[in-house]
């Protein structure tokens, strides 16, 4: 297993508290010049089969679309609906990307894709809808 983080990646800080939680487990990762968002993959992250938690993985995706949709687009975004397909296993040791595509932007819904990949190997896709948050608008009493 090697701890090296490839070159132009930069440590990178979630904004939610579970995110952060994961971070400090983790140690997260940002290529600012594409959004990609990467971590080195390790024990902690495995499932009883010795790679890497489907439920972590998805997490990570989530989280990785939330982020670039929301950096992009500058709005405030939730998940309404994301579907996940496995594809390959991630073992520990492997240094894992996630990259997000704008499908498409609509005034209060955005698609999006995001693939994890380990090297050219795909091992996650998925795809995901969210809702732009709108301000709150001033209510008046009259």
């Amino acid at each position: 297993m090697t701890d090296s983080i490839p070159s132009g990646f930069a440590p990178w800080r979630p904004s939610s508290a579970f995110m952060q939680h994961l971070a400090d487990l983790s140690g997260f990762y940002r290529r600012e010049a594409d959004d990609v968002l990467a971590l080195r993959v390790g024990q902690v992250h495995g499932n009883m089969h010795g790679m890497a938690h489907g439920g972590f993985l998805a997490t990570l995706a989530d989280s990785a679309l939330g982020f670039v949709i929301a950096h992009r687009c500058q709005a405030s975004v939730v998940t309404a609906q994301m579907s996940v397909e496995y594809l390959n296993a991630v073992m520990p040791g492997d240094w894992l990307e996630a990259h997000v595509t704008i499908d498409k932007r609509g005034k209060r819904l955005i698609y999006a894709t995001c693939r994890l990949q380990v090297d050219d190997r795909l091992v996650l896709k998925a795809s995901a809808v969210f809702a732009v948050r709108q301000a709150a608008t001033p209510t008046s009493d009259g």
